[in-house]
């Protein structure tokens, strides 16, 4: 009776909340106050997918909503990305009948890497996939080792891990795991390269003896293809590979078998796009249809989008703020093109979750790379345009070239007229939609 009266509770708050608008994770708040552990017990059913990491988490998850809702599936997931364990809470309330049984095929959730601790525990999932662990928002997070530690004491035999084994780093996770590893990755390709272009990498060397990693190619970062000069480690067997790998045709080939279309140049797109794949394939989706399904998904142009402006290509990148890989993702981006550049970097706000002004990440990204391009201006847009600047300064960019402003409408009012060169746009998310819409005001 009381579980019936908390999920009827829950569900009028959640009622109540969508009539003003309000509360995506309110009612999971008040539910887990009044029972801490209630969500254990919402019957759930056969097939229950976690997806976290420091990046790609959300991507990932709503990509494998997708594949199983093209597929026929009914599939709860939280969309609205409220990933701690209210947001979880209420996901489950959203999709449970008033006896507590959760009434669609699929549940997959996004989850903060903190937060699996309380989580997993709770819901024990059957397949977990872990994007990446690496430097990400420092004063909530401290340090990737630290996260690391969370998430493996919250990991169990019976759960199948899905992991990037391109990543030298999330092979931690196998050490001590008895239960199924799935490995995806990215074999050498046209766009890889052999000599190490970024300094600030999570792992230089061996996680089993501490010797340093040696690799025969990259694809970012510390991913490629590495080995331990002194002990056994090294790139485990890739169970999905992608065979072929073309930005320029927007085209990947997975086992040498399953062309699928990637909706970006951005490389992390293509390893969450196989970590998607490789979910559903094991989890026993056809995979000619999962190929299908995935390059028919429609682009997400809030993370990603292309458009022209006079003659002059756009492209604009969602970073998240607070986290050096995903500005270094685009800077290996902007790097494969070699015609003159005009670069806009900024946010309105580095993080609503707590006050602190951390910029320490910035000294994480390896801006040192633009160094060689063809910049006509960099313009540094927002609160922080004078911390960016400092930070291209001390990377080696010329003062003369780097533009400071305010407000994005007077940013782009100069960049239209005063610069030339193609415009990549490395923005936060916040900053994403208003230069769209002044870059394009014009046009129409």
């Amino acid at each position: 009776m009381k579980k019936f009266l908390l999920i009827l509770l829950g569900k009028c708050i959640i009622l109540f909340g969508k009539i003003v608008h309000r509360g995506s994770s309110l009612p999971g708040e008040i539910i887990l106050k009044l029972d801490s552990k209630f969500m254990k017990k919402i019957k759930l059913p056969k097939t229950v997918i976690a997806v976290t990491g420091s990046s790609g988490k959300g991507s990932v998850s709503s990509m494998i909503r997708d594949i199983y809702k093209n597929c026929g599936y009914s599939v709860a997931h939280n969309v609205k990305g409220s990933n701690l364990s209210a947001g979880i809470m209420t996901l489950l309330l959203e999709n449970t009948t008033l006896f507590g049984v959760l009434k669609k095929d699929v549940l997959v959730f996004e989850i903060d890497e903190r937060y699996t601790k309380y989580v997993f525990p709770e819901l024990n999932p059957g397949y977990v996939v872990i994007t990446n662990l690496t430097r990400d928002q420092p004063p909530r997070q401290g340090h990737f080792d630290l996260v690391f530690e969370e998430i493996k004491k919250a990991i169990t035999d019976n759960m199948h891990l899905i992991l990037n084994g391109d990543d030298p780093y999330l092979q931690k996770f196998a050490f001590h795991h008895k239960g199924p590893i799935t490995y995806y990755g990215i074999s050498k390709n046209k766009s890889s390269y052999s000599k190490n272009k970024f300094q600030n990498l999570n792992i230089n060397y061996c996680p089993k003896c501490n010797k340093k990693l040696e690799y025969e190619y990259y694809q970012f970062e510390n991913l490629g293809n590495y080995t331990c000069s002194k002990c056994d480690f090294k790139r485990p067997t890739i169970n999905f590979e992608v065979t072929k790998l073309d930005f320029e045709k927007k085209e990947m080939v997975v086992n040498n078998l399953y062309p699928i279309h990637i909706p970006s140049g951005i490389l992390y797109a293509v390893y969450n796009i196989l970590a998607a794949f490789s979910t559903t394939t094991i989890l026993g989706l056809d995979t000619e249809i999962v190929s299908s399904v995935i390059g028919e998904l429609n682009q997400n142009k809030k993370l990603y989008d292309e458009y022209s402006y006079h003659n002059r290509a756009v492209y604009v990148l969602n970073n998240k703020n607070e986290n050096s890989t995903t500005f270094n993702s685009s800077l290996l981006f902007l790097d494969r093109f070699k015609e003159k550049k005009t670069i806009v970097i900024g946010w309105k706000e580095i993080s609503r979750r707590y006050n602190f002004d951390d910029l320490s990440w910035l000294y994480d990204i390896d801006f040192e790379l633009l160094k060689k391009h063809d910049i006509d201006k960099i313009v540094c847009v927002g609160i922080h345009r004078y911390d960016i600047a400092t930070r291209l300064k001390y990377a080696g960019i010329y003062e003369k070239d780097i533009m400071v402003f305010d407000s994005l409408e007077e940013a782009t009012t100069e960049i239209k007229k005063k610069t030339s060169g193609n415009i990549y746009a490395i923005l936060n998310f916040d900053y994403v939609e208003p230069f769209n819409h002044y870059m394009k005001e014009d046009l129409s």
